[in-house]
């Protein structure tokens, strides 16, 4: 399985590339099917599933764990191209902010998705840290755009 390192600095503001959670694998990430959402240590979902290119959507986090989890505003966006799934927001920047979402509650956030996003399926893949159990938890999210 692959990991992500979460790339955090509580308080600081920089502006780092979306590569800083790097795995050190290519763009693709092997076909996995998805976890049901009531099994799952965090849940990611969107305002709606059929978003528009240059639209911006509110990604709610809900953490279901017993843990504190610590994440930032960086996510990956990845494109189904056959029975694999492709990053496509390699080179995007992100501010370095730590944010956290206590056991139990929900955060959220906008995503502003690309202009030039074409027809098809998408994800977006978040990385969550629970230091007091010392795992590092993934979080998906799929949608479609037409």
């Amino acid at each position: 399985m692959r990991r992500l390192t979460l790339c955090l600095l509580a308080g600081a503001l920089a502006l780092v590339p979306a590569s800083c959670g790097d795995d050190g694998g290519g763009g693709d990430s092997d076909s996995e099917p998805p976890t049901p959402p009531e099994r799952r240590g965090v849940v990611l979902l969107l305002d709606r599933d059929s978003p528009r290119p240059g639209e911006t959507l509110t990604l709610t986090v809900e953490n279901r764990t017993r843990w504190r989890l610590e994440y930032g505003v960086a996510y990956r966006l990845e494109s189904r191209t056959g029975d694999r799934w492709r990053w496509i927001n390699r080179d995007s920047a992100f501010v370095l902010i730590l944010k956290i979402v206590e056991p139990g509650k929900r955060e959220r956030e906008e995503i502003g998705l690309p202009r030039d996003l074409k027809p098809g399926r998408y994800r977006i893949v978040k990385s969550f840290a629970a230091p007091a159990a010392n795992r590092e938890i993934r979080g998906t999210v799929e949608f479609r755009v037409s």
